[in-house]
């Protein structure tokens, strides 16, 4: 009487145990987004952002955008940089969500993170403080996590 129970409950765990999936590095490549803005840094890109096969200076020129984004035209500068709330898209390329099942089906990963964050600043446009935010996206591509936005 007790194997059937003792049966379904290995069942329901070993299912749950392999659902699981681990967002640390999207949580902590997503702060390093912020470095990357911050101090332009086409490395630290290239080390956490997924490959790209471009040159060096497109890289820098996508840097330089939200660089001045969020430094020179809309915000002045990016602090107190917080991580909040991951969102994870298994079956990324079945996702109801379209921005999600376009990216895994043109970049063939099946499971998506988007890391929320926040950050404070100065709005240019109204010059006042303002928190503004968004999320950093991540793809998990042959067991290796990947960003795939920078911050905006």
């Amino acid at each position: 009487m007790l194997k059937p129970f003792i049966t379904i409950t290995a069942i329901t765990l070993s299912s749950y145990a392999h659902a699981a999936i681990d967002v640390a590095i999207p949580k902590e490549n997503c702060l390093k987004a912020v470095e990357i803005v911050k101090n332009k840094d086409v490395e630290l890109m290239k080390s956490i952002y997924i490959p790209l096969d471009v040159p060096d200076s497109d890289l820098k020129k996508a840097i330089n955008k939200v660089h001045d984004w969020a430094y020179l035209k809309s915000y002045s500068g990016v602090n107190n940089f917080i991580v909040h709330d991951v969102r994870v898209f298994e079956n990324a390329k079945q996702s109801d969500n379209y921005v999600v099942k376009s990216s895994a089906q043109r970049r063939g990963h099946d499971v998506e993170v988007w890391v929320r964050y926040s950050f404070e600043t100065i709005d240019r446009t109204t010059n006042a403080e303002a928190t503004r935010g968004g999320h950093c996206k991540f793809a998990l591509l042959d067991n290796k996590w990947y960003m795939v936005n920078l911050l905006k």
